[in-house]
C-alpha cells in the first residue's frame, strides 16, 4: 500500500477483497499509521497524506449529503459552512500535503439505489479533484464489485487492486504469531497448520478472518479435530464464544435481578432475555444485513418491547445500557463510540440466515408456500437475497438431517441452476447419500465453471478420482482440465501442483492455482470458443464494450439468448440490451416480444416471469406499459410466495409515480398479514423504508 501511494500516478484507488479478506483492517491500520507520521511531523511534511477515515454506510446515510458530511469529518461535527466539499477542502490544504479520503464497506451498503447513488458521488467528486488538479485522492474498499460498477470508478480514474489471500508460508507465519515464539506456541502453531491441511481448509485458512476463527476453535479444542467446512467452522466458533462467556452473561442476569426490585413484570424481563438471548441476536444480525447503517440498540430494544411491553423500561432502572452490556457478552456484537456493531458482518449474516431458516416448516415440501418463497429465491434470486436464502437451506439441511436428504434429491431433479444450490450444500457439509455425490458429480461436466470450485471442497474419495482424472487427462477439453486442476488444489495442494507442472506453458495461459500471486490490473477474458467445450456467457459481458455494431449484428440472436434466459445480472443485462436495440434493432424487437411472452406465461414459475418483466421495462414504450400489467399480475397473485411478490411490488415501485404508491398498499398489507413470517416481515418493512425514502 505504501508503493501504490506514494505513487502519484495511481491516482484514486478501488481495493477490494472478499468477506474477512482484511480491507477494513488495512485501511484502519493505514489511517492509523498516517495519522502518526502527521503528529511525529508536526502537521506534515514534504508529500505527506492527511488520511480521512469513514465509511460508506455513515456516507449513505448522511441526512444532508455526502459533500457536507465530509466536509464534518474535516472540520468537525459542528461544522455547518460550505456543502461543495472540494472547495471547503482547499482552504485548509497545507503545503505539498494531499488529502486521503478514505471511504471503507461500500458493499454494506445494502440498498442497491443507495448504494449507486454513492457511487456517482464519489466518482464525481474523483473527478472533479482531478479536473481541478486538486491534491485529493479517494480509496474505496469494499468486496468484490460487479463488473459494471467497477467499470464507474475505472473511468473516474481509480485503479483497482485487491488484496491478495494468505498463501501457504503466510497462513505458517500467521500461526507463528498468533501462538507466540515460546513454547508450546511453536508446536501449536504446527499443529494448527497440519489440522487444517488435514481437514482440506487451505482455501479457507488463506482468508484472515477464518484463519483466526481457526485459530480460536483449535485452541478452544486442541485435542479435537477442526471442521472441514466453512459452516462447521463458524458454529465451533460460536460455541466456543457462548461458552467463554457464558458465566459472565449469567453473572450480568443475576445482577440484573435485583434491579427489577420484585416487580413480576420486571422479572419476566429478565427471565426472558436469559432464555430468548439467542433470538434477540438473530433479531439484530437481521437489521444488520437488511439496513444500512442500523441502530442496533434502538432495533433491540424496540424487538424487546414488541415481546415484552413497556414495563422493562420504566421498570429497571437504566434498561438500554443494560441491555447493550448484555449484548456484549456475546462475543460477536462490539460496544464501540456510544453504538453497537457485529464483529463481523459475516458473523451477522450466519445469524440471519439461521433465523431465516428457522422460519421453514419442519419437514420439506417444495410445494408449500413457505418452501417454494425461500427456494424461488435461492434458485432464481439474484446477489445478497439469494446468497442469505442458499444459507438458509444449509442450516436447515444441517438441523433435519433426513430433510437435507430429500431436499438434495429433489434439487438434483432439476435444473442446472438447482444442481448449483445442491453442489453448494454438498460442499458445505449438508448431509447427504453416496448417491446425491454420484449424482453432481454426473452432471458436473456440464455445469457452470464455479459447480467444479464447490466439488473441489467434497472430502469423499470418488470425487477426488474423479477430478485428478479430468486433470491428468488430455482426452478432456482444455478448459475442463484446467477447471479440474483448480478444484483438486483446494483439498490436494501438492497432487495439482505436480500434474500442474505436466502442462506446457501456453495450456495453462493465465490460469493459476490457489495462493499464486497474479496480477492486480484487469485480466481481459475472451469469450471461449465452442470448440473450447465450455461457452462463458460472463465472459461476452466482459468484452461487450470491446465490440463493434458489427460484432453485435454478428451475434445478435446469441445476445438475445442471453436476456432471455435470465442469467444474467440487471446491469449486465442493460448492457446488452442497450446494445442489442443500438445495432439490431429488429432482433431487439424479437427479444421484446419474447420476453413479453414470458411475463405473461402463466404455467411458468413467478421467477422466471419477474426476470423476463424486469428486462422488458428496459425497451420501454409499449413493452413498459406490458411489464407493468404482467408485474401487477405477480404481485396480486395469492397463490405466489412473498418474496416473489415482494420483488414484484419493488420492480414496480422503481418506475415511480402512482406506482409507488400501489407497491406502497400491496406491501402494507402483507406485512400486516399474520401468516407472514417474520423475517418476511422485515424484508417487507425495509421494501416500504425504501419506497418512502
Amino acid at each position: 500500500m505504501d508503493e501504490i501511494l506514494s505513487s502519484p500516478e495511481q491516482g484514486h484507488l478501488l481495493v477490494e477483497a472478499g468477506p474477512g479478506g482484511g480491507k477494513s483492517t488495512l485501511m484502519a491500520c493505514l489511517a492509523g499509521r498516517l495519522s502518526q507520521l502527521l503528529l511525529q511531523q508536526r502537521g506534515g511534511g514534504e508529500g505527506s497524506l492527511i488520511p480521512v477515515w469513514t465509511t460508506a454506510s455513515h456516507l449513505a446515510t448522511a441526512h444532508d449529503g455526502v459533500d457536507l458530511a465530509l466536509s464534518r469529518l474535516v472540520y468537525g461535527r459542528a461544522y455547518d459552512g460550505e456543502r461543495r466539499f472540494t472547495k471547503a477542502v482547499g482552504g485548509l490544504m497545507p503545503e505539498s500535503s494531499t488529502w486521503l479520503i478514505m471511504v471503507d464497506g461500500l458493499d454494506e451498503v445494502s440498498a442497491v439505489g443507495e448504494r449507486a447513488l454513492l457511487t456517482k458521488r464519489l466518482t464525481t467528486l474523483a473527478e472533479q479533484t482531478r479536473a481541478d488538479e486538486a491534491r485529493t485522492r479517494f480509496v474505496v474498499a469494499s468486496r468484490p464489485l460487479h463488473r459494471l460498477e467497477r467499470t464507474v470508478f475505472h473511468r473516474a480514474g481509480f485503479s483497482r487492486w485487491a488484496v491478495a489471500p494468505f498463501d501457504a508460508g503466510q497462513v505458517r507465519e500467521f500461526a507463528a504469531r498468533w501462538f507466540g515464539a515460546e513454547e508450546p506456541g511453536p508446536r501449536q502453531a504446527q499443529e494448527l497448520v497440519r489440522q487444517a491441511e488435514l481437514a482440506g481448509l487451505q482455501e479457507l485458512m488463506a482468508n484472515p478472518l477464518l484463519a483466526a476463527v481457526a485459530a480460536a476453535v483449535f485452541e478452544a479444542w486442541p485435542d479435537r479435530m477442526l471442521p472441514a467446512n466453512q459452516y462447521a467452522l463458524y458454529e465451533q466458533y460460536r460455541a466456543y464464544l457462548m461458552s467463554a462467556k457464558g458465566l459472565q452473561r449469567e453473572t450480568y442476569l443475576s445482577c440484573l435481578a435485583p434491579s427489577a426490585l420484585r416487580d413480576p413484570a420486571a422479572l419476566d424481563c429478565v427471565r426472558f432475555l436469559r432464555e430468548r438471548f439467542d433470538d434477540l441476536l438473530r433479531h439484530l444480525a437481521l437489521t444488520t444485513v437488511t439496513e444500512t447503517s442500523p441502530d442496533l440498540l434502538h432495533s433491540a430494544l424496540s424487538w424487546l418491547t414488541e415481546q415484552l411491553g413497556p414495563r422493562a423500561r420504566t421498570s429497571i432502572p437504566g434498561w438500554g445500557e443494560q441491555v447493550a452490556a448484555l449484548l456484549t457478552t456475546s462475543g460477536l456484537v462490539l460496544s464501540s463510540e456510544g453504538s453497537l456493531r457485529f464483529l463481523h458482518v459475516s458473523f451477522a449474516e450466519h445469524l440471519a440466515a439461521e433465523a431465516q431458516s428457522l422460519c421453514l416448516p419442519a419437514q420439506f415440501d417444495p410445494t408449500s408456500r413457505e418452501w417454494a418463497g425461500v427456494l424461488e429465491q435461492a434458485v432464481f434470486g439474484k446477489e445478497a437475497r439469494a446468497q442469505t436464502a442458499r444459507a438458509a437451506l444449509l442450516h436447515f439441511a444441517h438441523r433435519h438431517p433426513l430433510e437435507s436428504a430429500r431436499m438434495l434429491t429433489w434439487l438434483q431433479q432439476g435444473t442446472d441452476r438447482h444442481q448449483q444450490i445442491a453442489g453448494f450444500l454438498l460442499a458445505e457439509g449438508s448431509p447427504a447419500g453416496p448417491a446425491h455425490v454420484a449424482s453432481f458429480l454426473d452432471r458436473l461436466p456440464s455445469l457452470p465453471p464455479d459447480c467444479w470450485h464447490m466439488a473441489g471442497h467434497f472430502a469423499d474419495s470418488s470425487t477426488h478420482e474423479m477430478l485428478r482424472s479430468y486433470a491428468r487427462s488430455s482426452d478432456h477439453p482444455k478448459a475442463l482440465r484446467l477447471q479440474a486442476l483448480a478444484a483438486l488444489a483446494i483439498r490436494h495442494p501438492g497432487e495439482a501442483e505436480e500434474i500442474r507442472a505436466c502442462f506446457a506453458p501456453h495450456q495453462l495461459g493465465g490460469h493459476g492455482l490457489p495462493g499464486a500471486q497474479t496480477p492486480s490490473g484487469e485480466e481481459t477474458m475472451l469469450p471461449l470458443s465452442v470448440a473450447d467445450g465450455c461457452w462463458e456467457p460472463s465472459a461476452l459481458i466482459t468484452v461487450l464494450e470491446q465490440l463493434t455494431s458489427e460484432d453485435v449484428r454478428a451475434e445478435a440472436t446469441l445476445f438475445s439468448e442471453l436476456v432471455c434466459e435470465g442469467s444474467l445480472e440487471s446491469a449486465e443485462r442493460s448492457a446488452v440490451i442497450y446494445r442489442l436495440c443500438e445495432a439490431a434493432p429488429e432482433e431487439g424487437h424479437r427479444t421484446a416480444e419474447r420476453l413479453q411472452g414470458i411475463a405473461f406465461s402463466a404455467q411458468l414459475d413467478p421467477w422466471p416471469r419477474l426476470d423476463a418483466a424486469e428486462a422488458l421495462i428496459e425497451f420501454g414504450g409499449s413493452y413498459l406499459m406490458a411489464a407493468t400489467a404482467a408485474l401487477t399480475c405477480i404481485a396480486e397473485n395469492p397463490h405466489y410466495a412473498i418474496p416473489s411478490r415482494l420483488a414484484a411490488a419493488e420492480y414496480l415501485g422503481s418506475l415511480g409515480g402512482r406506482h409507488v404508491d400501489y407497491a406502497h398498499r400491496l406491501l402494507t398489507h402483507l406485512a400486516q398479514q399474520e401468516s407472514t413470517q417474520p423475517v418476511q416481515r422485515m424484508e417487507l418493512c425495509e421494501a416500504l423504508a425504501q419506497l418512502q425514502g
